[in-house]
Formats: structure tokens, sequence, C-alpha cells
């Protein structure tokens, strides 16, 4: 299991590029999770997402099974299958600084249509 405090959220629309990114710090992370979805038409909706982490140089495709909102965390379930290599954890709890509603706002449009689960609480 990953854990870490995202005292900076970000969302961002550049072109055709839809971008989320939770970080410990907003100019010099150590920890972060940066998800994206850009639409492709001739790929399925969970080869559009994309998430990097700061432990590996690249972006994992469809490597994300669930998301799950509790009061001040998040959780991201990871498929073991396809980051098993790379990582050694297979879920990611951040504790977030303050999320509102535009995070959850923002997770829901990014998974429209793809086979990710999201739970709110």
């Amino acid at each position: 299991m990953k854990s870490f405090y995202a005292n900076h959220i970000s969302c961002s629309q550049d072109d055709d590029v839809f971008t989320i990114g939770l970080a410990d710090d907003e100019l010099d992370p150590i920890d972060f999770v940066i998800l994206s979805r850009f639409d492709e038409p001739d790929m399925a909706v969970n080869q559009h997402i994309g998430l990097l982490v700061n432990e590996t140089e690249f972006e994992f495709h469809n490597a994300i099974e669930s998301i799950r909102f509790f009061d001040t965390q998040m959780v991201i379930q990871l498929r073991a299958s396809i980051v098993a290599d790379e990582l050694e954890y297979s879920s990611i709890h951040i504790e977030l600084a303050d999320q509102g509603d535009d995070l959850p706002r923002a997770i829901k449009h990014m998974f429209t249509g793809s086979s990710v689960q999201l739970k709110f609480n």
C-alpha cells in the first residue's frame, strides 16, 4: 500500500487530455499520482485512462480497478496484473487536504464509460 497526504490537488483540460493531479507538494513533490484521460475513437475507454506515480517514469493504462472516497481520504485500488512487475503495492491511500466537490466531480467525469468502480461516501 502506498500512502501520502495530498496538499495539492489540481484538475485541468489541455487540448484533448483531461488531467487530475494529487501531490504532497505543488512545486517539489515527492509523492504524487497523476490521472489522465485522452479520447481516442479506436480504443476502449479503459485504455484512454492513464496512471502515473512517482515510483515510475511511465504511465500505466487500464490499471485502476476502483476508486473509493471517504470523508478525507481517496483509495485507488490497482489491477495487480497490470502493475505487479513495476510497483510493490496494489492500492494507493491519499489523505486529501481539501477535496470540496471539485475532485469527486472530476473523478466522475474522467471515469465516465469505463469499468472502474466508483464509490462516494
